[in-house]
């Protein structure tokens, strides 16, 4: 009541009476009185829960909302809900709304709620009948989905489970955003990986190929041939630059040297590549069998909405 006369907001609460009984209440702010300062508030209270009951509604929402922003109790006797939320990884709840028709209700949300892209499947599946019967076969029903927060598209996971001994399930959505583009920018590296590994496989005279982020200096080894990893670099680093300065005094060959590490500069580089698309630069490489040449070539390449550098390195034969 407290809060509901200071921000004004609509409020609903869950009490637990002495018998055990839930008092599901709800709270609003009429008006208040300009020269003695008094808040008339209204309470109403919408249903009570029977004492039986093994958990009132808020202690089982209330025990997942770290996990979950949304949580929804349902009684598919009466299709009467009632709804929680909660900041994501936060363990504090307020209820949202009571209500009833939970599945019409759900069906008007969608058109709102949920990514235009993600209605129409979502609508095929999402249905009393269809939930009932994943839960009878599979225990639990889940599904992957797209809200709309803020004009952007967000991943969303639904689950949802029964609770035991009544015929009530427990509906929670958590927000999964950064989990899923985490996943697609993994399997994303390993069609890359798996795509450069195929044309080095076809042409082997490739050694390596590197991203590089031109703000940052943070590399990426895509892929490598055998007798390039004996050298025993890095696969992945913060200065791809730097690095590479200090691993070619190792291996470059000894007369090449002060030009590679003259001509392995950031700014130059890019310079080049400004003026003629590409930069490249010939030395030799000190492997068993003698000096090995190898042209160092590095090229713009965009990643989604990233500016990269693409670097490779190549066995360089001379035309007959």
């Amino acid at each position: 009541v407290k809060t509901c006369c200071e921000q004004g907001i609509r409020s609903f609460y869950d009490e637990k009476m002495d018998d055990g009984s839930v008092v599901h209440s709800f709270a609003r702010r009429i008006g208040t009185n300009p020269i003695t300062g008094s808040t008339a508030v209204a309470i109403a209270v919408l249903s009570i829960t029977d004492p039986k009951e093994e958990a009132s509604y808020a202690d089982i929402a209330r025990a997942l909302a770290a996990d979950y922003y949304n949580i929804y109790v349902v009684d598919l006797d009466t299709d009467r809900f009632i709804e929680y939320n909660s900041t994501v990884g936060g363990d504090e709840l307020a209820m949202e709304r009571h209500g009833n028709d939970f599945f019409e209700s759900a069906k008007r949300d969608t058109m709102t709620r949920i990514y235009e892209e993600d209605r129409e499947l979502f609508l095929t599946f999402f249905s009393k009948e269809n939930i009932i019967k994943e839960l009878d076969e599979q225990g639990v029903f889940t599904t992957t989905y797209r809200l709309v927060d803020s004009g952007k598209p967000v991943y969303a996971n639904m689950k949802i489970t029964r609770l035991e001994g009544s015929n009530r399930i427990i509906l929670g959505i958590s927000i999964i955003d950064s989990q899923m583009k985490e996943r697609e920018q993994l399997e994303k590296a390993k069609r890359e990986r798996a795509t450069l590994a195929r044309i080095m496989a076809i042409i082997d005279d490739y050694l390596s190929v590197y991203a590089i982020n031109p703000d940052t200096g943070h590399y990426y080894q895509y892929t490598a041939s055998d007798s390039y990893e004996s050298f025993g670099f890095a696969s992945e680093g913060d200065d791809f630059f730097h690095r590479g300065r200090e691993d070619g005094k190792k291996v470059v060959y000894q007369e090449d040297l002060p030009m590679y590490l003259d001509r392995l500069d950031k700014d130059i580089i890019l310079k080049e590549i400004e003026e003629h698309g590409e930069f490249k630069m010939h030395y030799r490489l000190v492997m068993k069998e003698g000096p090995h040449p190898v042209t160092f070539r590095v090229v713009p390449f965009r990643d989604g909405d990233r500016e990269l550098l693409l670097a490779s390195v190549r066995a360089w034969r001379k035309r007959k």
